[in-house]
């Protein structure tokens, strides 16, 4: 963005593809203000109508949490593309829209545009965010594109199925770690422990590195990431007061937490404390140490796990503010303890 303005002021005319590659780079941490600056930009440079620009805004608005904004511009794109499409399709699935995605996805064919492997993983995405079994596998079966597989793993909670697909990816995709997590996870939700312990020591054996999990939240002053267990922010000891007056108050309420999630064998008490420190839970305590009674925006890397998705129920509820997260896999939106997939995701 510096750089942006840095050619503006330098008489520099920015073409669509300068544009589109700052929204993306907006989209991709999700800084909904730098966004809407970018695009405040690019109506001042007359980009706006520009299929490429439209096509990054659409994407870039559905990856920072606000597919409204997204829905209401693709509306208003006078010309629209494959990635056009694809951006509006994903950006309903990432947000459990599933079945605005396929409507869209049924206007596109009749409007003519063929769709890509992209599409397909939108739509089969958008499917398993909302339960449609045996519409996924309609879909499925029209394709051959073997990165269809990674949409098996949600579709009816079918371990088998996953387990099947897992194997497909890591065939295709060996040196995936992600393809690696996504089958310890599936063991690990079902306690099968060997199991997880199997899939560690394979990826082990391939010499592939799990990419490490993070949460970081925008501020006024800022970006702040966190890991889990994360020690090094200078307001460490805020946030912790924060988090364990939280984890006080969530078992009043009634959390229970739920330790199948710590994807290692041991003891039910260092479970819950490896659980109670995860990158996400710690963004949300520095959030509230902050006042401030706007919604909470967290973003994380990879999946959100069931016990902090259940967490988040309720400290939504006892905060009484709507915390919104966006994951590898989805948005989730969380008020008065209730979040927006119903717990199905």
């Amino acid at each position: 963005m510096d750089l942006v303005w840095f050619m503006m002021q330098k008489g520099q005319r920015l073409d669509s593809f300068t544009f589109a590659t700052v929204l993306s780079a907006c989209a991709s941490v999700a800084t909904l203000e730098r966004g809407m600056e970018v695009h405040a930009c690019g109506i001042r440079a007359c980009m706006e109508s520009d299929v490429v620009v439209g096509s990054a805004l659409v994407d870039m608005y559905s990856k920072c949490g606000r597919i409204d904004y997204a829905s209401r511009f693709f509306e208003l794109m006078p010309l629209r593309n494959v990635y056009s499409w694809n951006s509006m399709i994903s950006g309903y699935a990432r947000h459990g829209h599933g079945e605005k995605a396929l409507k869209l996805f049924t206007r596109m064919m009749l409007d003519g545009q063929p769709p890509d492997h992209v599409t397909f993983v939108g739509v089969l995405s958008a499917c398993s965010h909302v339960g449609f079994v045996e519409e996924g596998f309609e879909h499925f079966k029209s394709m051959s594109e073997d990165s269809s597989w990674a949409c098996c793993r949600a579709n009816g909670r079918n371990t088998e199925l996953g387990r099947r697909a897992a194997e497909m990816l890591l065939e295709l995709e060996p040196q995936n770690a992600v393809n690696y997590v996504l089958l310890a996870n599936m063991y690990a939700s079902g306690e099968k422990w060997e199991d997880v312990a199997k899939a560690r020591m394979a990826m082990k054996e391939a010499a592939v590195k799990k990419e490490a999990g993070c949460s970081w939240v925008t501020m006024k002053d800022g970006v702040h990431v966190f890991v889990a267990g994360d020690k090094l922010h200078p307001e460490k000891d805020s946030i912790y007061d924060k988090l364990r007056e939280l984890n006080r108050k969530m078992r009043d309420a009634g959390y229970i937490p739920q330790t199948k999630y710590a994807l290692f064998d041991l003891e039910l008490e260092n479970k819950e404390e490896l659980l109670s420190y995860h990158s996400e839970k710690i963004a949300v305590a520095f959030v509230l140490t902050r006042q401030s009674a706007l919604p909470i925006r967290i973003m994380k890397n990879l999946r959100v796990c069931g016990d902090c998705h259940s967490a988040f129920g309720y400290i939504s509820k006892i905060v009484g503010r709507q915390i919104v997260l966006r994951d590898s896999n989805r948005f989730h939106h969380f008020e008065d303890g209730k979040c927006s997939c119903g717990d199905y995701w």
